[in-house]
């Protein structure tokens, strides 16, 4: 603290500008649209900040401010926006659907065109983490230039990889995930190649610390400093590479365990092992969607490989869940249990030894395994966009056993997905009472 308040004091006035600087957020008639649907005879529908969604009357792109009946009221000159969505149409003219939704979640942060089985599969086989820019991300795509560079004899490679992507970086949308990945990327790319003594852990402390200053700390980000925490953790300590790889594999899902427990309640035990079985694809995969960006698309080379891994990618997602379905477990944390067991686990980190701070968040996943939070035997009557919705897929939907759920509508994933249950769609129901108001059968093939 003594190091970093001065720093702090200093940035204050200048985080603070920001909150003097209203911009439209005090004019509720307009909202600024994030993303654009569009369906058959024209039918457009934007979504709008706050997730609130309109029909478009008229021509509308990300970027652009519409009233609430749907009509453009104001259009930048240039909006990052409206940029980051052509170079998604690109992406679309160049891979099929739904790779392209794909390549669009993993390199522009749009993930608005992936369906929710796609979202669904990844969330229950452990492996959602894959389709949001992090740290993940943004290390795989630095590292590779880092060996590009090291073959080519630069003094620093980790230090210019980090250089040379941070033009790159806006196209990602600047989500606060991607910016603090890359501030804590870049900070720890300049400790090691200037042969400074550093400790990671401080330098996340010091990422955090920005975060809470600038107001972005959510629960995005209190995933991610528990899952790059616990990582940095597992690294420390005593133990061969061996020991220290297998504590790496087990660390973020055991630190975001009880925010995830509170929040979602869905976990899978396994996901350590399914997100080591899909980084081989993933890789590969986030490589060649970088370079069919920077290629802008004109490599047919590049974008058909691409294309294979991304749906090599989207395929391990379903192998992945049949694999490890078994295992789902729901439980519904309660708000002091989960913060007991986060403060339990960082008293440990900081006063003993490091893997000592496993201890807390072990106890939580096997009481979660003994004691889920199970609803069965019911009948419960659904809408079909709530049935099918990737919210209650990978969430509450996984605590009903052998029950019965009617909905208008039911997709075939959602069959799969909430397999412990029966599903039963109305729609099929309805012919079956009124089968005789059905023509009868003129052949035999009819």
């Amino acid at each position: 603290m003594r190091e970093l308040l001065p720093g702090t004091l200093i940035l204050i006035p200048f985080l603070a500008i920001p909150l003097f600087w209203k911009g439209h957020a005090g004019n509720q008639n307009l909202r600024k649209v994030l993303w654009v649907r569009e369906y058959r005879d024209n039918y457009r529908v934007a979504v709008l900040e706050g997730w609130k969604y309109v029909r478009l009357k008229g021509e509308a792109e990300p970027g652009d401010y519409v009233n609430n009946k749907g009509r453009v009221v104001e259009r930048p000159f240039f909006s990052l926006d409206r940029f980051r969505y052509h170079l998604y149409k690109r992406i679309e003219e160049s891979v099929d659907y739904p790779v392209s939704a794909l390549v669009g979640a993993t390199t522009l942060g749009f993930r608005y065109e992936l369906p929710a089985s796609v979202k669904g599969y990844f969330a229950l086989s452990g492996i959602y983490h894959f389709l949001a820019i992090s740290g993940l991300h943004v290390g795989i795509v630095v590292g590779a230039l880092a060996l590009l560079f090291k073959l080519l004899k630069f003094k620093k490679p980790l230090t210019a990889a980090s250089v040379v992507i941070l033009p790159l970086m806006p196209l990602t949308g600047l989500p606060p995930s991607a910016f603090r990945s890359y501030l804590f990327m870049f900070l720890l790319a300049l400790g090691l190649e200037t042969y400074r003594k550093i400790t990671p852990l401080y330098l996340l402390g010091v990422v955090m610390l920005f975060t809470v200053l600038t107001g972005k700390f959510n629960l995005s980000a209190a995933l991610s400093f528990s899952a790059v925490g616990g990582i940095l953790l597992a690294v420390e300590g005593e133990g061969g590479k061996l020991i220290k790889s297998i504590k790496v594999s087990f660390a973020p899902m055991f630190f975001t365990l009880p925010i995830v427990l509170n929040v979602f309640g869905t976990f899978n035990p396994l996901s350590w092992l399914t997100t080591l079985l899909a980084g081989f694809i993933f890789t590969p995969f986030l490589i060649g969607a970088f370079l069919m960006q920077i290629t802008l698309e004109k490599v047919p080379f590049i974008n058909g490989i691409t294309e294979f891994l991304g749906y090599q990618f989207i395929l391990s997602s379903h192998y992945l869940f049949n694999f490890t379905k078994w295992s789902l477990t729901h439980y519904e944390a309660p708000l002091w249990l989960a913060g007991t067991t986060l403060l339990i686990s960082l008293f440990l980190a900081l006063f003993t030894k490091p893997v000592y701070s496993f201890i807390p968040p072990i106890l939580l996943s096997v009481f979660a395994l003994i004691h889920p939070t199970v609803v069965s035997e019911v009948r419960l009557e659904l809408p079909g966009w709530k049935l099918n919705s990737f919210y209650f897929i990978s969430t509450e939907g996984q605590k009903y056993r052998n029950s019965t759920l009617e909905a208008s509508y039911v997709f075939p994933a959602t069959r799969k997905l909430l397999f412990r249950n029966k599903l039963i769609d109305n729609r099929l129901k309805f012919i079956k009472e009124n089968k005789k108001l059905l023509p009868r059968k003129k052949h035999k093939n009819y």
